[in-house]
């Protein structure tokens, strides 16, 4: 057994979530377009060039230079390209799906702790649907900045900066590992 600070009968139960998460056919499925896309060059050479433009953005924007609209409008071109290929656009819906199914085991762990017993189905939904709520008009759980981001849009599906400050505009939705397209993350 591994040097964790689980018990066994713990440590057994996580062998078996971890199993059965590995067999569910939603991971199963979000692996398999996962692959697809790593084997195929051009499809990861895209999105390689646009994750390493957006990134040039983002440092430019952080050192203080606003990028430019031909360089916004540069970026959104290759966006838009990654998203027309089917295998980066199935890469990027993959990932979000296992990064959905991880948060919602991960909401009922924590609820488990919060609680002291399991939570119902219905209280999950609830406090996930309360977390997007709180995120959609500027809560706590938002992250990142989004200096870019004009009247509200991120420049991307599911993407909207939902509070503007004194600090600028913070994008709420449809983050997922620099999955913004907002020349900030």
């Amino acid at each position: 057994m591994a040097n964790t600070s689980l018990t066994p009968e713990l440590s057994a139960l996580a062998i078996n979530l971890a199993s059965a998460f590995a067999q569910c056919q939603k991971v199963v499925a979000a692996k398999a377009r996962i692959g697809l896309f790593y084997q195929n060059q051009e499809a990861t050479d895209l999105f390689r060039r646009v994750s390493e433009y957006g990134e040039s953005l983002r440092e430019k924007s952080m050192a203080g230079m606003h990028p430019s609209e031909e360089e916004i409008a540069k970026f959104d071109e290759m966006r838009r390209n990654v998203v027309a290929n089917p295998l980066c656009s199935g890469f990027l819906e993959a990932r979000q799906e296992i990064d959905e199914l991880l948060a919602t085991v991960n909401q009922y762990l924590c609820m488990a702790v919060e609680h002291g017993c399991a939570p119902t189905d219905e209280e999950v939904a609830a406090a996930m649907n309360r977390q997007m709520q709180a995120c959609s008009c500027g809560g706590d759980h938002c992250s990142g900045d989004c200096g870019d981001c004009d009247h509200g849009d991120c420049h991307g599906e599911g993407h909207h900066c939902c509070h503007e400050g004194e600090e600028g505009h913070h994008c709420c939705h449809g983050h997922g590992d620099g999955e913004c397209h907002c020349h900030e993350h």
